[in-house]
């Protein structure tokens, strides 16, 4: 362990483990879950081609790694690179089924215009470099909202649940299907007044987006304070089916209000 870095918030503490000075950290991420794996060299040349200068120990303890996450497919790190700073640096697994983290990398170019995903600032097949999401600035969504319930928070309610919805809706119109909204804890994010989603590696551009619908389902049926949302925002459940049914066919901006409307979340 070279140095250490110390950030004003201490989310982001952590030591640092420079790329050109490998270290067991080094090689266990880079061939996570293996401690070393026979492409370790090739990566490591390819992320100093491309400017990177290390990696930061930082996040949760995973498999005795502090990393920012793990999925099935790749793992996430705090790297630095020398273009564009600090970001979240997600690797391709050793033992992934997936060939290729290319189409996540274009997905997120894709909606980078929505302004939902981070922004994306490299990409190679074993790894995409992107905007890194904070976590004392950024709180999963479904942490955000059991906060304003419990304190009775409604205005503020309302009006994060309207741009979460409006947001959604410029998504499915750009015909993108991230296909995990149906469980936003973990995916979906609330950081200081804008909404950011994370982990785009199952999106696909669909004819047949329900990004909108499958958040509106979880949230009146499946959220632990389901119950709450439904009386608080005065929905009647018969007829909120109905119009999602009608809105996955038009995708309109009519419809879309209409929905808005039957949430009480008309500004």
């Amino acid at each position: 362990m070279d140095k250490e870095l110390c950030f004003e918030n201490t989310s982001l503490d952590g030591e640092v483990h420079f790329l050109r000075k490998p270290d067991s950290y080094v090689s266990k991420v880079l061939c996570f879950p293996m401690s070393t794996c026979d492409d370790l060299r090739d990566r490591l040349g390819v992320l100093l081609e491309d400017g990177f200068i290390y990696l930061l120990e930082s996040g949760v303890k995973i498999h005795g790694l502090r990393i920012l996450g793990r999925g099935y497919t790749a793992v996430v790190v705090v790297a630095y690179n020398s273009t564009h700073g600090l970001g979240s640096l997600k690797l391709l697994r050793s033992d992934s089924r997936r060939s290729s983290l290319v189409k996540e990398a274009e997905i997120m170019k894709l909606v980078e215009t929505t302004g939902l995903s981070p922004k994306v600032y490299l990409y190679k097949d074993f790894y995409v470099f992107y905007e890194l999401l904070p976590p004392h600035i950024c709180k999963s969504i479904t942490f955000i909202l059991d906060e304003l319930i419990i304190n009775n928070r409604v205005d503020y309610l309302k009006r994060l649940l309207y741009n979460m919805l409006k947001s959604l809706h410029q998504l499915d119109q750009l015909g993108v299907d991230h296909s995990e909204i149906n469980r936003p804890d973990g995916h979906i994010f609330y950081c200081s007044g804008s909404i950011k989603i994370i982990d785009w590696e199952s999106a696909r551009v669909s004819r047949k987006p329900s990004n909108l619908t499958s958040f509106i389902s979880y949230l009146i049926y499946r959220y632990k304070y389901a119950s709450r949302i439904r009386e608080v925002l005065k929905i009647d459940t018969s007829i909120v089916p109905n119009l999602l049914r009608s809105y996955k066919t038009y995708y309109s901006i009519e419809l879309f209000d209409e929905i808005a409307r039957s949430m009480s979340l008309q500004p």
